[in-house]
């Protein structure tokens, strides 16, 4: 008996043109898509390496990481509305160091406070449920103390 060879998954029409739209936009706004892929690698990196399944680094380094290359974004902007906006000019700005510490700083920036952050957050929410728990314990003491041991038995 002959095996049935496995199914492919079809890629809704949905899927493709929103490529296609991400495409054409990029290929529309070449020294804009150039400056960001210079400067946005941190994120890339930041999704590839997070071990955890939900895969949460690459946004908080992500926006860190957008936020430093907007200021480099503008520059281009800025001089693209007097000259074009040509390509020579986003290489220009992404080879400046001052572009890179700035869109790198930023997405270090990120990562500080993804790995110092939640867990601080997490601490506290740890905190806040123990002490909870422990107010409940109190209340059901409480509860027990005056209407006898039966008020806290499930059941």
């Amino acid at each position: 008996m002959a095996e049935a060879a496995p199914k492919k998954k079809k890629i809704p029409f949905s899927v493709k043109f929103a490529i296609l739209c991400v495409l054409v936009t990029a290929a529309l706004f070449l020294p804009t898509t150039l400056l960001f892929c210079g400067c946005l690698v941190p994120t890339v990196v930041a999704f590839i390496i997070d071990p955890h399944p939900q895969k949460t680094a690459w946004v908080t380094v992500g926006c860190m990481n957008f936020a430093g290359t907007v200021p480099a974004w503008m520059l281009l902007i800025g001089n693209g509305a007097s000259s074009g906006n040509h390509i020579d000019q986003a290489m220009s700005i992404l080879m400046q160091a001052s572009t890179i510490i700035m869109a790198y700083g930023g997405a270090a920036a990120g990562w500080l406070i993804f790995n110092n952050v939640t867990p601080l957050v997490s601490g506290l929410m740890v905190m806040k449920n123990e002490k909870r728990l422990k107010d409940i314990d109190k209340r059901q003491k409480e509860l027990a103390r005056k209407w006898g041991p039966d008020v806290s038995t499930m059941g």
